[in-house]
């Protein structure tokens, strides 16, 4: 089956809407958090509470996106999204309730993004899978620029945004995302995962060469991005920032890492896959060590903006990347093993990281995420630079 710009169209509208509501809750329940006396330290228990599910339950939700379609699993994730949002504005003043949510927007996220991406790999062709993705990466950073913006809406106060009225945005936008996967329709796909064990294709994939190297390096920077969104509150409120401070530095790392998804394919022509994915970690660590210093606020914006744009690269070239590299059937598989590794560094590394909050505030930590990232980088030098040789991939996008 042909899929044609409309449905390019209505996935990429379904791309954005999910990051809007993941990037405009997460920081309001950082700050329901904070408002009911919360520490530091359980900002951390909040984020790894998101990551859990992902964490348990990726590969079975990979063979649900193979098995039945992306449409389905898009759908699923939907009603997991809403139910997130719904219980935050309903139960918003307990932090046990906040919890949940996060586990059923972890649990939303999971569903949703394995469908998307799965989505892409399977309508685009090997020589443009980079701009593919680069395109599917620009619509998450422009959900990602949009999210944080809830933030500033009308009624909350300079420390607190109105984080009722965020949950209640959230909603109405998961609504609109449910009516959006069911006007998608899945691609056709190869019946190889329905023959084999979900374990036996796991372990083909897991075979392929640097495909660890991919996943250590994605999870890693997926990790630092996770970290700076639910510290930077944090930031604001260790240094007397105002929420509007803190909805602009969010604002401008996801703006500016849609710039640097929107000339992915020229990069990756011009630099190597692999080049381009190693240099790019290492800017994101340098720019990142910068929130070390007391700044003022001008100058942490840009600090946001720099590392906005570097980090923004890594993401797409890695699901690009192992989208080729996946076997017939199994590319649903080979996603939701790259966000299972995603979703590890996520529970693992903000509980570690966030014990040093409370001797070093958002600054330690934001400096020991910059160290993790030059892991990251040392670990994307073992990704091979043109996995797509021999690829074999459906015809291109009508």
């Amino acid at each position: 089956m042909r899929i044609g710009r409309r449905g390019l169209l209505l996935l990429l509208v379904h791309a954005a809407l999910i990051q809007i509501i993941i990037f405009g809750m997460r920081p309001a329940l950082s700050y329901a958090a904070l408002a009911l006396g919360s520490s530091p330290a359980s900002l951390g228990a909040l984020s790894a509470f998101y990551a859990l599910p992902a964490l348990l339950l990726a590969l079975p939700a990979g063979r649900v996106a193979d098995v039945i379609g992306e449409r389905r699993g898009m759908v699923i994730g939907s009603i997991a999204v809403a139910a997130a949002a719904a219980l935050a504005v309903v139960t918003g003043g307990s932090l046990p309730m906040l919890m949940a949510a996060s586990v059923l927007l972890g649990c939303g996220q999971m569903f949703t993004v394995l469908g998307e991406q799965s989505y892409v790999g399977s309508v685009s062709v090997a020589h443009r899978s980079d701009s593919a993705f680069g395109v599917y990466g620009f619509a998450v950073s422009l959900g990602q620029t949009i999210g944080p913006l809830m933030l500033v809406l009308p009624g909350g106060t300079a420390a607190m945004p109105p984080v009722t009225l965020v949950f209640g945005v959230a909603l109405g936008c998961a609504l609109l995302m449910l009516v959006v996967s069911l006007l998608i329709r899945s691609p056709d796909r190869p019946p190889t995962l329905a023959r084999d064990g979900m374990l036996r294709a796991a372990r083909g994939v897991l075979a392929t060469r640097g495909l660890p190297h991919a996943l250590v390096a994605g999870s890693l920077v997926l990790a630092s991005v996770d970290i700076f969104i639910a510290y930077a509150p944090l930031i604001g409120h260790d240094r007397g920032f105002s929420a509007v401070v803190i909805s602009a530095m969010l604002v401008a790392r996801s703006g500016f890492s849609m710039v640097s998804r929107l000339f992915l394919g020229r990069l990756t022509r011009a630099l190597g896959r692999r080049r381009l994915l190693v240099s790019s970690i290492l800017l994101s660590a340098l720019v990142l060590a910068g929130f070390v210093f007391d700044l003022p606020a001008a100058a942490l914006v840009a600090l946001a903006a720099g590392y906005g744009f570097a980090v923004g690269i890594c993401q797409p070239i890695t699901m690009s990347w192992i989208s080729l590299i996946a076997p017939p059937g199994t590319r649903g598989l080979a996603m939701s093993m790259r966000l299972a590794a995603n979703r590890l560094g996520q529970t693992l590394l903000p509980v570690t990281v966030g014990a040093l909050a409370a001797v070093a505030g958002a600054a330690g930590v934001l400096g020991a995420s910059s160290v993790m990232l030059v892991v990251a980088a040392m670990s994307g030098a073992g990704v091979p630079d043109d996995p797509a040789q021999g690829a074999v991939r459906e015809p291109p996008v009508a």
